[in-house]
């Protein structure tokens, strides 16, 4: 019979000082935190949404979704790729967590096989301050730029993190090669090596650690500095209308894609597959774009480094309509269209979530020249 397994939680707002930002991570004091007034995210109206039930997914004018709050603790622990700021006595920091699910719990204390037997488990240490901005899934694209490096706009408002080492993905050198879009994105960004705190993913002992208050989605903030950081701040709309395709994706196809790309070749559309492209020229290709169609995925996450004005169309399925790229189209300020089908269950996946699809043409074709009109 296993022992049960229990998780303690401690709210740096009821046990921690607030101090102003200017002064967060600059004097002593185990545990601080401010909170900061961020400009509002103003989600557009869509310009069509073919099922109406859903409407209230997609609000529209100025939402306070995401409180924004940087945190600051001391001699404290770094646990996982997910950015976990563990205190000494075993609890966890709950502003450090965005997710507390079974799944992403188990894939943090997974990392911990094959580490040495009994209950003492080796660590690494910081001597210096270390600004954590690694989170939730930042293995994924979406989460990785969103989440993880977007977060790196703390950098221009916190005096105490411009001497700080970074952790932006969580993971080792190792584990970010196989996922080539993390090391040429911060490349891309001007990040250093020299800048970067070393680690290996599992446990990092830091005598201070900042972190920002963890959450998941686009934000002004964020895509101001996304933008900028890849050099496409102020560039205005581009002329390029793109088809983001599915191609071989093995989950939440397009099952009449053939027939949704030879009507968008009739609006001027070219069918591309970022995947297939390095994160430069996936930058350069949405920075030119006026008009993005494509199904729900993380493709999706680069319509941030398109001109204001343009518009982008979402598709999905009945299973899969939540408001991410709503949030993308309104940091970027973009028009914003979401067509939805039915989901189609399929063999390869046992989660509804990803779901294959038919795209309802009549209404992509509305959607196509209600986002025309806009421009």
């Amino acid at each position: 019979m296993c022992a049960e397994k229990v998780l303690h939680l401690f709210d740096i707002t009821a046990g921690g000082k607030e101090v102003p930002l200017a002064e967060l991570g600059l004097h002593d004091g185990p545990l601080t935190f401010a909170k900061v007034d961020a400009p509002p995210l103003v989600l557009p109206k869509p310009l069509l949404l073919n099922r109406p039930q859903f409407a209230k997914v997609f609000p529209h004018g100025s939402v306070p979704r995401y409180p924004q709050m940087l945190c600051a603790a001391e001699s404290c622990f770094l646990m996982g790729p997910f950015g976990y700021v563990v205190l000494p006595n075993g609890q966890l920091i709950r502003q450090s967590a965005v997710n507390l699910d079974a799944a992403s719990l188990e894939y943090t204390f997974g990392h911990f096989k094959g580490q040495l037997p009994g209950t003492h488990i080796p660590w690494t240490a910081a001597d210096g301050v270390v600004f954590a901005a690694n989170s939730y899934s930042s293995n994924n694209y979406f989460h990785f730029l969103t989440d993880a490096l977007g977060q790196l706009h703390w950098r221009t408002r916190a005096p105490a993190l411009r001497a700080a080492k970074l952790i932006v993905s969580g993971y080792p050198p190792a584990a970010e090669a196989i996922l080539p879009f993390m090391g040429a994105a911060m490349s891309m960004a001007g990040l250093a090596p020299s800048e970067m705190q070393p680690t290996d993913g599992t446990l990092l002992f830091c005598r201070k650690i900042i972190f920002p208050k963890r959450d998941t989605g686009m934000s002004p903030w964020k895509a101001e500095y996304l933008r900028s950081a890849m050099g496409v701040a102020g560039k205005p709309r581009g002329k390029q209308r793109i088809y983001v395709s599915r191609g071989a994706a093995p989950r939440r196809r397009v099952l009449n894609e053939a027939a949704v790309e030879q009507l968008l070749k009739g609006h001027g559309f070219t069918a591309v597959n970022p995947g297939a492209l390095s994160f430069a020229d996936q930058v350069a290709l949405f920075a030119d774009a006026e008009i993005v169609v494509g199904a729900h995925g993380a493709g999706l996450t680069n319509a941030v480094f398109m001109g204001a004005g343009g518009a982008l169309i979402e598709l999905t399925h009945d299973k899969r309509v939540v408001w991410t790229y709503h949030e993308v189209a309104g940091a970027a300020g973009l028009n914003f269209a979401c067509i939805v089908a039915d989901a189609v269950a399929n063999d390869r996946n046992d989660d509804i979530l990803f779901a294959d699809f038919s795209a309802d043409l009549d209404a992509l074709e509305a959607a196509v020249k209600a986002a025309t009109a806009a421009l």
